[in-house]
């Protein structure tokens, strides 16, 4: 089914009208909490009780209907700065060419095409229900239009290549925005970068992010240091001759340069093996999946049931509009139901809040509709007659603007 949802956002800050009381007929606190006929108590634009019936004290009161409120969607990784490039890359003929085509096109666009097509996408995840985000910046151009939205979330500046001489880092953070570093992957940022940027943030206590185990092609090029890839960072005269190659596999080589841990959103993870999942584990290193993006670009899925087995918490990103047809994480969520039908629903719904935003620092504003947390939440107008009903309809929707 396709529906649109309505996003509703609290005033965070006090005023005197006291508390509203917004009701409808399902209220999923978190996945594996849902009330019929329920409420939730909003204060000062914070959750300060959910609950069935009408509420109890004094407060206006919103009735939404009989759909469902849920908490805000969560989209943990995406690049908004690769808007504009919506349906010009073809996907057929492999990762390799379609990177290049990509530089090239963004290239051509231009600054303002690419800050235009940037500020659309903002919206698209704001009118899908996304209230939270994780948004990588190479250019640096989506910071300002980022922190001025109606998005909470993690402005992730990227960086490629060697070490920068002298490069100064902008890290911030408060109740509704984090700023933080990513490296890109470890097949395009050397290791001394990486470990200069993962320090930065470390000492902030911040988020990291990094793309790893993507491709076929990053993990050859770090067990040999040879190949395709190898081949197209001499192209980009990216010199890796001291980046201490070969390596075991993408996720030990970060382990040896003390990349992982609980800070660390690694995301991807579409190559990893056992051990592999294990060093993850072990480092409590956060996990973020992009399966659309991973099934265009590069006709393969990464292990979701073996994740979920071994005890990982995924959390869900979009990655760009340069290789899906939506930054929605409703159609992320559908994709995913479809392309793994053992994962229970309740799971992929998590991976959609509770997961992404622990995954990005803010398991304490978001993810829930517990008491405490923001009153940031979305209407969904569906009719069901159970709570089983009820997930599966959110979880197998799509948005439809």
């Amino acid at each position: 089914m396709t529906f649109t949802p309505r996003c509703i956002t609290v005033n965070s800050r006090p005023t005197s009208h006291g508390p509203v009381i917004h009701r409808a007929g399902w209220v999923v606190v978190d996945p594996w909490t849902i009330l019929s006929n329920g409420f939730v108590k909003v204060e000062s634009g914070l959750i300060k009780e959910t609950g069935q019936g009408r509420g109890y004290g004094f407060g206006r009161i919103i009735d939404h209907g009989p759909g469902v409120l849920l908490p805000a969607l969560v989209n943990a990784h995406t690049h908004l700065e690769l808007s504009a490039l919506k349906g010009k890359i073809p996907f057929e003929k492999g990762f390799g060419v379609w990177v290049k085509e990509l530089i090239k096109q963004r290239e051509s666009l231009g600054i303002n095409a690419l800050a235009i097509g940037a500020k659309e996408g903002i919206r698209s995840l704001i009118e899908s229900g996304c209230l939270v985000a994780g948004e990588i910046s190479t250019l640096g151009l989506t910071r300002e239009m980022f922190l001025n939205s109606e998005l909470a979330g993690v402005w992730f500046r990227e960086f490629l290549g060697n070490t920068p001489s002298g490069h100064s880092y902008w890290l911030d953070k408060n109740e509704k925005i984090i700023a933080s570093l990513a490296g890109h992957a470890p097949h395009t940022t050397s290791p001394q970068l990486l470990v200069e940027l993962k320090g930065a943030a470390r000492k902030h206590n911040l988020p990291f992010s990094i793309h790893l185990a993507e491709l076929e092609a990053e993990v050859r090029f770090l067990k040999t240091a040879k190949g395709s890839w190898a081949d197209f960072l001499t192209e980009q005269e990216i010199d890796f001759s001291g980046w201490g190659l070969p390596a075991q596999s993408p996720v030990k080589y970060l382990e040896r340069h003390g990349i992982l841990d609980e800070n660390t959103l690694a995301v991807h993870l579409v190559h990893v093996d056992k051990k592999d999942i294990e060093i993850l584990l072990r480092h409590h290193v956060q996990v973020c999946l992009s399966p659309r993006s991973n099934q265009n670009l590069h006709h393969r899925l990464p292990d979701m049931d073996g994740m979920l087995k071994a005890g990982l918490k995924p959390c869900l990103g979009t990655d760009s509009l340069a290789s899906v047809d939506s930054l929605s994480i409703f159609d992320e969520m559908a994709f995913t139901s479809r392309a793994f039908p053992l994962v229970p629903p309740e799971e992929i719904l998590a991976m959609a809040t509770i997961n992404g935003a622990k995954a990005l620092g803010f398991g304490d504003r978001f993810g829930s509709l517990a008491p405490g947390k923001s009153g940031a939440f979305i209407y969904m107008p569906v009719k069901v007659s159970s709570r089983l009903s009820l997930i599966e309809t959110v979880v197998n929707a799509r948005f439809d603007k």
